[in-house]
């Protein structure tokens, strides 16, 4: 391992135009800086009485999600007690932003090693981890700058997605910091941690990212600076064994110190509360507080926000700036923008992926403009639980808060509520014929249909507008779709409301499109137009011998190759980077999309059981892929060289089982890189010698 987690921390935080450190030494709230730090208002202030604690000593109602100290149960194994020490003697040297106020005075090591001891009493059994074996840190790089981390953290210097690095000047607000990560994580901890950060951090401003075991821990490689993909060479945190006499003094200090304030914590070290606030001398407000008071170290902005806010503390917000200051407490506007507000800057615009088809729609996150009045109130619930996601073209994933989302779904509701024009009721048979492109309006083309992909490029599912839609903003957003979602590449069929075809219903607009919305709803069949081919029918199956197919292959890459064997397990083969990467049984491939999309996407295996490869020696250059031959049985050899040497690889379907066999010139090569699937087990067979290598994967 290197230093290269400071690779991050070299572009951590944009302050005054320049990437860099910052010098940011007042805790940062990202929301507060980026729309209230220009101006003094009760609204700032309402946000960092709120993000800051200090609604969690003082008491109040804020109105906004609460924000709570991370969990501590079990702290001191998963981060290391040296890292501890120096987090509670110098909270913003060790983190800098963090919304942690310095307790004790820097010197004050004796006390930073009693509460680090009671915290050490407070671990529990944890059922022992896997440690991770292999891990592909050139992985976990592109996957921090694609997935959304970089919403909220900055991106590494030199590194982009595009053509172009952004500049300096394109970052317009700051980044929330990396404590020193090294230092404070092993690799099991920290991908732990990217898996689920909910269980620690419940308040739901670190949130949860969707993301594989194995992306997480690819993550945590390049955070921590991996630069191989042996995950066993990671350091371990031993446990603190706790001291009892410290234990006790670690416990009389917490109590002082109403750490239970913001942290649970068990009875006995619970806090008197509320805590009267103080505001001309030795609060905590003050530009010199006394000793005897947390030390936030505001700027002045921030304190001048807190004071405007304190002298209105009781004065109501109306719904919609409730709601703004919501959304700002948990940084949306980071990906999302809102009447025009908000949404990333230009720098982090770069990072956004997905299907370009598509344009900015198929890039970028939805605005939130009117999505109370947009989503049905149920649906939206669900996507903020992480139970829906319609936009699978988007490389960056919808987090989950866990419990600070609770009401924002009826509160957004609330705030963009309108009285919706009357509608006429629906004619399902329109609506198919509407959505179809036999007499229709060829919505098909461009969207998917349930299971059925679309004819062309992949926009979302229309079946589910019916359940996921308002029909009152529907009419408004089939009408003027640029209006609802500038740069989208959705026509209007209806201009200035208008219907384009006047047959179907003698072209009634209102009844057009209240007909499209009933037969979506109604889920009775689908639209006139898709080719006639039955579920199954160009589903590939491997009967005498193996098959090959070229595709697109989620996991894989544009470059796959398939190998379908009729003993029921199955390959991917990666041809760009010359390597086996993913295999699995049960059911082979279904080429319907590939066969007849004109842009099909990315797809996935038919079976269960799937397993990967991790990239072995990080997907070198100086490897490069030959193609493959058939042998005499139909089965692919896969051809690769390494510095000119040719390498050969075959695989062999068994039941339940693969064999891969390896044969290269060892006078010229020692080896070439081998990884294996960490799911299944791996027995070499007898017969490996020098140039020849024989490997039996064995589903577990």
């Amino acid at each position: 391992m290197s230093s290269g987690w400071s690779r991050v921390l070299t572009a951590a935080v944009l302050v005054g135009g320049s990437l860099g450190i910052s010098a940011i030494a007042a805790p940062l709230v990202v929301g507060f800086e980026r729309f209230h730090s220009s101006s003094i208002s009760d609204e700032g202030g309402r946000l960092l009485f709120n993000e800051l604690g200090c609604v969690n000593c003082h008491g109040g109602d804020t109105g906004l999600p609460a924000r709570r100290g991370p969990e501590l149960t079990n702290v001191t194994q998963t981060e290391t007690a040296d890292w501890l020490r120096d987090f509670l003697l110098n909270p913003s040297s060790a983190r800098n932003g963090t919304s942690m106020p310095h307790l004790l005075a820097p010197n004050d090591s004796k006390s930073a090693e009693a509460i680090v001891h009671y915290l050490a009493s407070l671990n529990t059994p944890r059922s022992k981890a896997k440690d991770p074996k292999h891990v592909n840190a050139k992985r976990g790089r592109a996957l921090y700058h694609s997935l959304g981390c970089v919403s909220c953290h900055a991106p590494e210097k030199d590194f982009s997605l595009l053509e172009s690095v952004p500049e300096a000047k394109d970052f317009t607000y700051p980044s929330v910091e990396f404590p020193e990560l090294q230092r404070k994580y092993s690799l099991q901890s920290l991908s732990e941690f990217l898996k689920e950060p909910l269980k620690t951090r419940t308040d739901g401003r670190m949130p949860r990212t969707p993301m594989t075991e194995e992306d997480a821990v690819d993550l945590a490689g390049y955070l921590l600076g991996f630069e191989d993909s042996d995950g066993s060479i990671a350091k371990k945190i031993t446990p603190l064994k706790p001291d009892p006499q410290l234990v006790g003094e670690g416990l009389a200090l917490v109590r002082a110190l109403k750490c239970a304030s913001c942290h649970n914590l068990p009875k006995s070290a619970a806090a008197p509360f509320p805590v009267s606030i103080k505001t001309a001398t030795g609060g905590c407000m003050t530009e010199t507080p006394s000793s005897s008071v947390p030390q936030y170290r505001l700027g002045q902005k921030q304190r001048q926000a807190l004071l405007s806010f304190l002298e209105r503390r009781d004065s109501s917000l109306n719904a919609s700036r409730l709601t703004s200051l919501q959304l700002e407490s948990l940084n949306c506007a980071a990906c999302h923008e809102r009447s025009g507000i908000g949404g990333p800057d230009a720098g982090r615009k770069a990072y956004f992926q997905g299907d370009h088809n598509l344009g900015d729609t198929g890039r970028f996150p939805p605005p939130l403009t009117e999505i109370g009045r947009k989503l049905q109130p149920e649906w939206l619930e669900k996507v903020l639980a992480g139970e829906l996601r319609v936009r699978p073209y988007l490389s960056t994933k919808m987090p989950v808060f866990g419990a600070a989302t609770k009401g924002l779904a009826a509160q957004l509701a609330l705030t963009d509520a309108q009285t919706e024009r009357p509608m006429p009721g629906g004619d399902d048979t329109a609506g198919r014929k509407l959505l179809g492109t036999v007499g229709g309006l060829g919505c098909i083309t461009c969207h998917r249909w349930g299971a059925r992909p679309a004819l062309g490029v992949q926009a979302l599912d229309l079946s589910q507008i019916g359940q996921r839609l308002q029909l009152g903003w529907l009419r408004e957003y089939l009408i003027d779709p640029a209006a609802h979602r500038p740069g989208t590449l959705m026509p209007s069929f209806w201009p200035a409301g208008k219907a384009s075809n006047t047959v179907v219903l003698a072209g009634d607009t209102d009844r057009q499109i209240a007909s499209i919305y009933s037969f979506a709803k109604s889920a009775n069949g689908e639209p006139e137009g898709f080719p006639a081919n039955q579920s199954g029918e160009f589903e590939l199956v491997p009967k005498d011998r193996p098959l090959v197919q070229r595709t697109f292959m989620e996991g894989v890459g544009t470059h796959a190759i398939l190998v379908g064997f009729p003993a029921g397990v199955h390959l991917a083969y990666d041809g760009k980077h010359a390597r086996p990467a993913m295999a699995w049984k049960g059911g082979f491939f279904d080429a319907y999309t590939t066969w007849f999309s004109r842009f099909a996407p990315f797809e996935k295996p038919l079976g269960n059981a799937v397993v990967h490869w991790p990239v072995a020696a990080g997907n070198s250059p100086a490897v490069r892929f030959e193609g493959y031959t058939l042998d005499v049985t139909h089965t692919p050899i896969f051809r690769f060289s390494i510095a000119d040497v040719l390498v050969e690889e075959r695989f062999e379907g068994l039941e339940n089982k693969m064999r891969r066999t390896l044969v290269w010139d060892s006078t010229k090569l020692d080896s070439p890189p081998i990884a294996h699937p960490e799911e299944v087990s791996v027995l070499e067979e007898p017969g490996s010698a020098p140039g020849r290598r024989i490997f039996i994967y064995q589903w577990k």
